[in-house]
């Protein structure tokens, strides 16, 4: 067993990092019968009543109007299209922001209603809007760098008009803000059409182990447009909807990988801030103090003009930012896409090493006879993610080699683990639920005992997977000094285990797959870089110290540049596999 007790850290490793962001190895709670998990991501969803129909009743005469030969035609300009591509168009008069706004629309309705579940719901409001931003434009008047682009925001994130804010779940099914979310406003003054909200795992996927990513009770199982895969994490409709054309750009938020890991399964590039670079203001948090929200685009280019966007100044916040914060707010993060820029990085990448994987094949090949059951069973499919990391791996260091970046190849063992979740999360989910609540406008519920009370009235159609975490969290002593304690000791651990290894390693960035920097608050950039023998996209981590966006989306420009890697999904052969579209679920007794 010495074998053993070396290698399968390194395998629960690799299937932890690639599984659904915030599937916890958190106990269940200790009343009632164990429960069996899933093992396999499942593309139905369950047979419930609580999903909400999406309304296409705003958009009947366009969408009747919307002819076959238009959509070829549109197909043709706006398929895969860059903003600086739909600016210019826009701006020659060969396309209308209502044109753009259509377009999607129609996209939603063939490709997402009941099929790819990545929109939530869509703005009533989103033609007219567009509709003035053509006028606006036609008068000489340009509001910004997104000026009629249309944009999805995850379910999370507060709008104050006629959309809800739900975070999937059942019981904020009928709440509406009653103003945008600073980011929003961001969003809108830089000329955006906020065309809707985007799917999401319901509460940042914290409601049980056994409810998989994607899925809320309000907007279904989010699919991947790749293929049989997990859109993994919370922001998954955010990343879907954008892989598949159903969007030019969408925002969403991440605790611990929910921007990064859905963007690079879904072959998109994604980004997620320093804590405090962009506005939290009016967003459903899991934790407060590692939540941030983020662009997500098809490429670089679109995600630095994005977050140039929603990197303003928070207004109404009564925080006083750190002075580099500030600096960075409100920068046009676009003149950082330099290949030179890129050229000064020193570029750690981690690998795994082979004899590590050969050795855990041989395990597989001749298991002992004490190995237990479920671990055996989790070999295989640990052995297939870690030989996809190091294809990742490899072929960043060709891209990067390519482009005259400096390489350090670092032993992945080497690389800091995240903190341990299992500690945080649920009493830092019950305190930031608990502070945020009572800052609604008339808040549906006050607590989070009242989203546990009100699940168990009707859980086959509001926790049609169970609630184990959320009874959890409901549990634990929070706020309490332990946990602040325990927060700031995680925030701590993370940071000076990264700042040494970048300080031991002599490099700028690292690519890697772990999750430390989330604790840390340092950002992270996912951009395409390949794809696994399955046909599943792999994407390249890049992870950087605070406020190092720039450097970040340089080196990641100069490896799409180098690789050209995203492809756009064949929506209709991945459509095609979807056939039964619901399956039973065992409740929870």
């Amino acid at each position: 067993m010495k074998l053993l007790r070396r290698i399968l850290p390194l395998a629960l490793a690799a299937i932890a990092l690639t599984l659904a962001t915030h599937i916890y190895a958190i106990a269940p709670p200790p009343e009632g019968p164990a429960r069996s998990y899933p093992t396999e991501f499942p593309l139905s969803e369950p047979d419930y009543t609580s999903k909400r129909l999406r309304d296409f009743s705003p958009f009947e005469q366009a969408l009747a109007n919307f002819s076959a030969e238009q959509r070829n035609a549109l197909d043709a300009l706006v398929l895969e299209a860059t903003i600086p591509q739909l600016q210019q168009l826009m701006a020659s008069g060969d396309l209308t922001a209502e044109e753009l706004v259509v377009y999607y629309l129609d996209r939603i309705q063939r490709y997402d209603v009941n099929q790819l579940n990545s929109v939530m719901e869509l703005n009533p409001d989103a033609l007219a809007i567009a509709r003035n931003l053509d006028t606006q434009r036609a008068e000489g008047n340009q509001w910004g760098p997104l000026h009629g682009i249309p944009v999805l925001v995850k379910d999370n994130i507060t709008t104050g008009d006629q959309m809800h804010t739900t975070a999937g779940a059942v019981a904020l099914k009928d709440w509406r803000g009653d103003r945008d979310a600073q980011l929003v406003k961001n969003l809108r003054n830089a000329g955006a059409v906020i065309l809707g909200k985007a799917n999401l795992s319901e509460w940042a996927n914290f409601v049980d182990p056994a409810m998989p990513s994607g899925f809320s009770a309000l907007g279904g199982q989010t699919r991947h447009p790749y293929g049989p895969f997990d859109p993994l994490g919370s922001s998954s409709g955010s990343a879907v909807s954008v892989a598949a054309n159903l969007t030019a750009v969408s925002v969403g938020s991440e605790t611990e990988g929910s921007i990064v890991r859905p963007a690079a399964t879904n072959n998109i590039v994604g980004l997620k801030p320093t804590h405090g670079l962009v506005s939290g203001d009016y967003v459903i948090p899991l934790v407060d103090w590692m939540d941030v929200p983020g662009p997500m685009g098809r490429t670089v280019t679109d995600v630095a003009t994005l977050l140039s966007a929603l990197t303003h100044t928070d207004e109404g916040s009564e925080e006083n930012p750190d002075p580099q914060v500030a600096e960075l707010q409100g920068e046009d993060f676009t003149r950082f896409l330099d290949l030179d820029r890129a050229k000064q990085q020193r570029v750690g990448v981690a690998v795994i090493s082979e004899r590590a994987i050969a050795d855990l094949e041989a395990l597989l090949a001749n298991p002992p006879e004490d190995l237990p059951a479920n671990v055996r069973a989790t070999l295989p499919n640990a052995i297939q993610l870690l030989r996809a990391n190091n294809q990742a791996a490899k072929a960043s260091i060709a891209a990067l080699t390519q482009q005259g970046i400096a390489v350090v190849e670092l032993d992945s063992e080497t690389i800091p683990k995240a903190p341990d979740a299992n500690e945080a999360l649920p009493p830092g989910f019950k305190a930031s639920l608990n502070a945020f609540l009572p800052t609604l406008p008339n808040p549906p519920i006050a607590a989070l005992i009242d989203v546990v009370s009100f699940n168990y009235a009707d859980p086959a159609n509001r926790i049609p997977y169970g609630q184990d975490y959320l009874s959890i969290a409901q549990r634990s002593d929070s706020p309490s000094a332990a946990y602040i304690t325990l927060r700031d000791t995680h925030q701590t651990t993370a940071r000076a285990a990264l700042d040494q290894l970048f300080a031991d390693a002599v490099i700028d960035l690292l690519i890697a797959g772990t999750q430390a920097y989330a604790a840390a608050g340092y950002p992270a950039l996912t951009v395409p870089i390949g794809y696994a023998e399955t046909g599943e996209p792999l994407g390249a981590y890049l992870i950087g110290r605070a406020l190092s966006e720039p450097d970040l989306l340089a080196v990641g420009y100069a490896i799409e540049q180098a690789t050209q890697a995203r492809k756009a999904p064949d929506l209709e052969k991945t459509l095609a596999t979807f056939v039964n579209l619901h399956h039973a679920v065992p409740r929870p007794q």
